[in-house]
């Protein structure tokens, strides 16, 4: 059994502050031309909080420069995705600029952790039902193998769904519930490899065969390293029908622990 079979090596103890893979309770939007969505009278009651229905609203009326839009609002369960380093990045500098300046350390992260102006943004991800899954393998998803997803295992406080990574946006942390489950260190590890393909190892020249990816399987897996000393990793898709190259620059000096803010913060 692997670890997106088995919900114990899939999931672990939450942990004393916000991390990646960490799910919560949150409001996620998606934005429509209008006419794509009917709109509904302002306002209406909250969504349950379970993702499947949500309210649809006309932003504003259209212009040359900003066609009219509308946005369509849910209320349910996401995953964090932004890297720890990057949730209390600008906590974390504040800190250390004070620490420069002569403050002790305990009481630089008490005035960082009072600036409610520091990291007011986390990246999440809307856990979708199998049921909304279109023109991809529902068992490549399973399987983390589809490029641009990333599979959610039920467990004893989770629904078994998945992660539309572009789908990823950004949510103020004062609209995140409380988290209710968190990816174990081999999860994370998964999530993390699934947001390199899609985010972190592309540029401009290939985002459009990233784009053509999307839905893919990948059929076949070899990584090299080339004479830059940058990871090449070679994805064959539905068995051979297409190449996708990744290439990864060598990794930098780690970064110093991040200090832990605490969840009240």
């Amino acid at each position: 059994m692997g670890i997106l079979d088995d919900p114990g090596a899939y999931y672990a103890p939450l942990g004393p502050d916000w991390s990646q893979g960490d799910l919560a309770i949150a409001p996620t939007a998606l934005l429509w031309s209008q006419g794509d969505r009917p709109a509904l009278p302002y306002p209406q009651p909250a969504p349950l909080p379970n993702g499947e229905v949500g309210v649809v609203y006309d932003l504003w009326e259209g212009t040359p420069l900003a066609p009219a839009t509308t946005v369509e609002c849910f209320l349910g369960p996401v995953m964090v995705v932004s890297d720890d380093c990057a949730i209390d990045r600008e906590f974390n500098a504040r800190v250390g600029q004070l620490v420069i300046e002569g403050m002790p350390e305990a009481g630089a992260e008490a005035e960082a952790r009072n600036d409610k102006r520091l990291d007011k943004f986390i990246l999440v991800a809307p856990v979708l039902s199998y049921e909304s899954l279109h023109f991809t393998s529902e068992q490549a998803v399973r399987s983390a193998q589809a490029v641009g997803y990333f599979p959610i295992v039920g467990g004893p406080e989770v629904d078994e769904g998945y992660l539309d990574l572009g789908r990823v946006h950004p949510v103020s942390r004062s609209l995140l519930s409380e988290p209710f489950a968190a990816l174990s260190e081999a999860g994370r590890s998964i999530l993390r490899w699934k947001l390199a393909q899609y985010f972190a190892a592309r540029n401009l020249s290939v985002d459009a065969e990233i784009a053509a990816a999307v839905g893919r399987t990948i059929s076949a897996v070899r990584a090299v390293e080339d004479n830059k000393h940058r990871l090449v990793v070679d994805l064959e898709l539905d068995g051979g029908a297409a190449r996708l190259r990744l290439r990864q620059e060598p990794r930098r000096e780690e970064a110093p622990p991040a200090r832990v803010r605490g969840r009240s913060g």
